[in-house]
């Protein structure tokens, strides 16, 4: 076509001599000769949403099956699970690096413990039900103490907690959440030196709790721990 062009012929004759479109001869010309094809680039269904997806994928803890049901739920889109899987598998990537230079931290018995919420959706008679989990974790011999709550209010932190404590046995010197500020580090510290002066009498079967005089000492309360941790 170009030597064609360069002759003087017109589109118009030369796509009639070649038995080409005028638009195939127009566009040839117009790119200075042969181009290869591109595919044009399609709009995919998460575009758009890769930060949420990569927020979704560190809170459910890389679960691609409670972010597509969120998607549809919060979101209106309806996806398959691979489509799902595709879509985060670079920020999956990412966990998986960040957990391999993870360095475990321990300390002494009795010293720390770590509490976050985390949340799932869980079928209730026929019906889905966001569900947040409470999970206290000691640091020296990584036990653990999950309680479920309806709703991620100050008093379900300080119900968890001091649940956590009753199960452990005493009070830890420090307890903290990697999720939330200094600031509310300060709150649980608050909380826990409360629970390492006072008794708590509580009743799983009727949900009563009651806080009288302390009975233990916060130094009893940490052997406790302290032994409970070794074993």
């Amino acid at each position: 076509m170009s030597p064609l062009n360069e002759l003087g012929w017109g589109a118009k004759r030369i796509a009639r001599e070649l038995g080409v479109s005028r638009n195939t001869v127009k566009d040839y010309i117009a790119a200075g000769g042969w181009t290869p094809y591109r595919q044009p680039a399609r709009k995919k269904v998460l575009d758009g949403l890769e930060g949420w997806l990569r927020e979704r994928l560190r809170r459910h803890r890389g679960n691609a099956d409670v972010i597509r049901q969120e998607l549809a739920s919060e979101k209106g889109i309806i996806a398959s699970l691979r489509t799902v899987e595709r879509a985060v598998k670079p920020y999956r990537q990412e966990l998986e690096a960040e957990a391999r230079a993870t360095v475990r931290f321990e300390t002494a018995p009795g010293k720390q413990m770590q509490i976050d919420f985390g949340e799932r959706l869980v079928e209730i008679g026929g019906n889905r039900v966001r569900t947040y989990l409470f999970v206290a974790t000691l640091g020296y011999s990584r036990r653990h103490h999950v309680r479920a709550f309806r709703n991620e209010r100050q008093e379900s932190w300080f119900d968890g907690l001091e649940s956590a404590f009753a199960k452990f046995g005493g009070v830890t010197r420090r307890s903290y959440s990697t999720t939330r500020g200094p600031w509310w580090s300060i709150t649980i510290q608050q909380r826990a030196r409360w629970c390492s002066t006072t008794s708590l009498r509580h009743s799983p079967s009727t949900g009563a709790s009651g806080r009288g005089p302390a009975r233990h000492t916060a130094p009893a309360l940490r052997e406790r721990l302290r032994t409970a941790s070794a074993t």
